[in-house]
């Protein structure tokens, strides 16, 4: 790499502006459910997509 963890991190955000490449994001799925209907429909599909590999949260926060 370049000399140092921290200066390759540094690099790679410095470079992608902060908005990350999928492959490189820490979450790389945030599943937003509308309705409190809908929040068990967005937990099945968060761990569908987990079981997959595909790094995924579920946010059922009812901030709006």
């Amino acid at each position: 790499i370049f000399g140092s963890f921290e200066r390759f991190i540094a690099i790679l955000i410095e470079h992608y502006a902060g908005a990350f490449p999928l492959w490189l994001a820490p979450e790389q799925v945030r599943v937003l459910p509308i309705t409190d209907d809908q929040a068990d429909d967005a937990a099945g599909l968060v761990a569908r997509l987990e079981e997959r590999g595909v790094r995924a949260r579920l946010d059922d926060r009812s901030e709006t």
